[in-house]
């Protein structure tokens, strides 16, 4: 958040019924850092909680303007969820100052290679229930019955999409830094790694270009939020099949949370094996 904004901010929660929406509904209100937090979040606590969502399932969290309205919500919410990267961010400490909220209640999810992956949903929802239970008592029980869901979920979509994904195993791939770890576990031979556009110099491009035609690179995987279609190029020139993977639920239609996000990922990444067998 541009550190001008924050007057403006500030002025905001000064006005009539600022922050009323959060004082005035029931159970616990809670500020979710990305898509991936919220997700869960809504999961464990129903409906009778306030879920706000930071970023925007399609944006980059290192590249969004955060909104007069999380710093509305943030002054009256019990709890703040952020994944690893995000404390340290400028806009999110801007943000937490500004709210000057005394009761608030912050956690920090552990660090995860792919956030996006069965085993740190799992973690990541062991993590929240066992929080919620313990800031909210009354939520114990419901929570808990919850998480056991969600976790038996996670682990039957696992295992469906594992069996989809036999074509896939040790398919050579290019793919983008963030998708790594989804086609390594999809079964993928990830023989390189790149950037963002920004970082995909005509040098950079030759590299993986010729890192590509050595291993026989057959797919071209792109990070959705670090800018779609980066990779286009490269699939092109070496006539590989190209998707488009989602680091976040909620960036496409009919994707809202983390199960048909995870599976849409895993069809894009097919479909892009089938236009490479063209």
């Amino acid at each position: 958040m541009p550190r001008f904004l924050l007057p403006l901010l500030l002025i905001l929660l000064l006005l009539p019924g600022a922050g009323t929406a959060a004082e005035n509904s029931d159970g616990p209100h809670i500020l979710a850092g990305t898509g991936i937090a919220a997700d869960i979040l809504r999961d464990l606590t129903g409906p009778g909680a306030q879920i706000r969502q930071l970023i925007p399932g399609g944006a980059c969290p290192g590249h969004y303007d955060l909104r007069p309205g999380d710093l509305l919500f943030l002054k009256q919410a019990d709890l703040l969820v952020l994944e690893s990267y995000q404390p340290s961010m400028a806009n999110m400490g801007d943000l937490v100052r500004a709210a000057d909220n005394a009761r608030l209640r912050i956690v920090v999810l552990p660090k995860e290679a792919d956030a996006m992956l069965p085993k740190a949903q799992i973690a990541y929802t062991e993590i929240l229930a066992a929080k919620l239970g313990e800031l909210f008592p009354a939520l114990n029980a419901p929570v808990a019955e919850a998480a056991s869901r969600r976790i038996a979920k996670v682990r039957e979509v696992a295992a469906g999409e594992t069996a989809r994904l036999k074509a896939a195993k040790n398919v050579p791939a290019l793919c983008a830094a963030m998708q790594a770890g989804f086609a390594s576990w999809a079964g993928l031979t990830v023989v390189g790694t790149y950037g963002r556009p920004e970082d995909m110099s005509p040098k950079a491009f030759a590299r993986l270009l010729d890192m590509g035609k050595k291993n026989h690179v057959r797919m071209v995987l792109d990070n959705l939020q670090s800018g779609p279609g980066t990779g286009n190029g490269l699939a092109e020139s070496l006539g590989a099949g190209h998707a488009d993977l989602t680091s976040f639920p909620g960036a496409l239609p009919g994707q809202d949370d983390w199960a048909s996000a995870f599976s849409g990922n895993t069809q894009n990444l097919l479909n892009a094996l089938k236009e490479a067998g063209k």
